[in-house]
C-alpha cells in the first residue's frame, strides 16, 4: 500500500473525557469513517501509521472513537493528525451518488465534445458542491479555471467507468 492510495477524510480533534476516547471531526459524510476497516493517522510529512479503532460513535457533529492502546486523556491528546482511510475501504456511495475522490481527476468535457479541463478540486458555495475545473485549452490567451456547479442543469453526467464528466458549459464562461 502506497501513502497516495490513503485519502484524508477527517482529523483527531484531542481527547473526549479521561479514558482515551478520541474527538474525530470528518471533513466529508462521517459514514466513510463509520464503515472504514482502517483508518490511518496521516503526519504533516505525509507518513502514516494504522491506528486500530476498537469503538467508534457519533456524537453530535462529530464522531468520538476509541483507540486500541489509547488509554488516558493525555494518549489521546498527544493522538494530533489528520485520519485517512483506503479509498477500497470506502461504504458505496448511494444510487445515483459518487465520492468527491472518484470524481477528483476526471477530465470535464461539455456537450460540444470540447475538455475544459479536468476537475481539480470540489467545494461548497453551502447551497450545492462547486466542481473546480482547470487545465482546459486556453480562452483568450489565458488558462482558463471554471467552478462549475453541481446541479443537474450544468452536470449532466459523471460516468465512472468510462472516466468523464460530461456537462453544459459554454468555454467562454470562464
Amino acid at each position: 500500500m502506497a501513502e497516495k492510495d490513503i485519502l484524508t477524510v477527517g482529523r483527531t480533534n484531542g481527547a473526549y473525557g479521561v479514558r482515551g476516547w478520541v474527538r474525530v471531526v470528518a471533513f466529508e459524510q462521517p459514514e466513510i469513517l463509520l464503515a472504514a476497516k482502517r483508518w490511518f493517522l496521516v503526519d504533516i510529512h505525509g507518513g502514516s501509521r494504522e491506528l486500530a479503532v476498537s469503538e467508534i460513535k457519533p456524537h453530535g457533529r462529530m464522531l468520538i472513537a476509541r483507540i486500541e492502546g489509547v488509554l488516558n486523556k493525555e494518549d489521546a491528546d498527544a493522538l494530533r493528525g489528520r485520519i485517512g482511510v483506503l479509498r477500497e475501504d470506502f461504504p458505496e456511495a448511494g444510487e445515483g451518488e459518487v465520492w468527491a475522490a472518484d470524481v477528483i481527476g476526471l477530465p470535464v468535457v461539455n456537450r460540444d465534445g470540447v475538455e475544459l479541463g479536468r476537475v481539480t478540486e470540489i467545494g461548497t458555495n453551502t447551497v450545492q458542491d462547486i466542481f473546480k475545473v482547470e487545465g482546459g485549452a486556453k480562452v483568450d490567451g489565458r488558462d482558463p479555471v471554471y467552478l462549475i456547479p453541481d446541479v443537474e442543469q450544468y452536470v449532466l453526467d459523471i460516468d465512472l467507468e468510462e472516466g468523464v464528466v460530461r456537462v453544459d458549459w459554454d468555454p467562454s464562461w470562464v
